[in-house]
């Protein structure tokens, strides 16, 4: 059989603490929508949540920066990127996803360790 993926314990953490982040960005859905009327143009909205689950805030950022600038923002903590016209639905909607997929991982970690053991 052959081996796709870190199913490792860290991994798992990993995904867990993912979804945590994902709830923290939710927690402040009307803030980040608050702030995207004053995002410049030709600029995104970053929203971060930083190493202990504690949210970072936001920052504007240019669009053909996002690349270079989102792991700046991020370090060991969590971005969510935001384009103005969002709104409070579509940024749970995304949280909502992101919260379930590492879940989900968290999930399927732990039954193949099970498995292997």
């Amino acid at each position: 059989m052959t081996s796709h993926g870190d199913y490792s314990p860290e991994a798992k953490a990993a995904a867990e603490g993912k979804a945590r982040a994902a709830d923290v960005f939710a927690e402040h859905a009307e803030i980040i929508v608050e702030r995207l009327p004053d995002v410049p143009e030709g600029h995104v909205l970053v929203a971060i949540v930083d190493g202990g689950h504690g949210f970072g805030g936001t920052h504007h950022v240019k669009q053909d920066e996002i690349v270079e600038r989102v792991p700046e923002l991020e370090q060991e903590g969590w971005a969510m990127v935001f384009t103005p016209g969002s709104d409070v639905d579509e940024v749970r909607r995304r949280t909502d996803e992101m919260a379930t997929l590492a879940r989900r991982r968290a999930e399927m970690i732990t039954r193949i360790r099970t498995r292997r053991s």
